[in-house]
């Protein structure tokens, strides 16, 4: 697992509503997430818990009630009544110009480079690129990657830091070797299992011992 932590930005933890999702998790760990601010779109906020120098866990939900236009990670956290893991984030060790032409050529849809950013609560900006290319075939199971630019990495400050580490991750999914392989060609492999469905094996170690998500 240490080569892929090596490209683990960040795990994404979504619950519908960020206070229920904040307690929820420090009731498992007994460390309280820090509140990072809400995002351009305007349409979700979050708050962090550091797992390392340049790893976090993110708890995404949406910033209020169900809005006409919502983009298409409040959608997903919105249907999360009990928090969940999602998906997760890379940075790879490409451009993110390079990994969405690997993508294309995989077979890849939607591999564009898009610009997202926030405001901390302290009040600084933090702006990224990101790509996120769509394999129908894996779905969730496939990351999306980052890049911070000149920002500083938001693990640097999240809430946790040294008290919460990652111990496992790992990505089950019907294909788990064409995962693997597709994202070895990226230059990020990662740790796989054959599953029925989507899902992830994700195990902290807390104040409160290990514990699973």
């Amino acid at each position: 697992m240490s080569a892929f932590l090596d490209h683990l930005d960040h795990l994404i933890w979504a619950c519908d509503e960020l206070e229920r999702g904040t307690r929820r998790f420090e009731a498992l760990t007994g460390v309280t997430p820090r509140y990072g601010g809400v995002h351009a779109s305007g349409s979700t906020h979050n708050a962090l818990v550091g797992l390392g120098p340049r790893c976090y866990l993110e708890i995404l939900a949406p910033t209020g009630p169900l809005a006409p236009a919502e983009d298409a990670w409040c959608r997903l956290a919105r249907t999360a009544r009990e928090p969940r893991i999602v998906t997760y984030c890379l940075h790879g060790s490409r451009p993110l110009s390079q990994l969405a032409q690997i993508a294309e050529a995989a077979g890849a849809q939607d591999a564009l480079v898009s610009s997202n950013g926030r405001v901390t609560p302290e009040g600084v900006r933090l702006e990224w690129q990101w790509v996120a290319p769509v394999f129908d075939a894996f779905g969730l199971a496939f990351p999306f990657f980052i890049d911070w630019l000149d920002s500083p990495h938001p693990a640097a400050t999240a809430q946790g830091q040294g008290d919460v580490r990652l111990a496992d991750f790992a990505v089950g999914h019907p294909q788990a070797g064409a995962l693997l392989r597709t994202l070895t060609e990226m230059g990020t492999p990662i740790d796989t299992y054959t599953a029925a469905a989507i899902e992830f094996r994700v195990r902290l170690d807390t104040p409160r011992g290990r514990i699973a998500l």
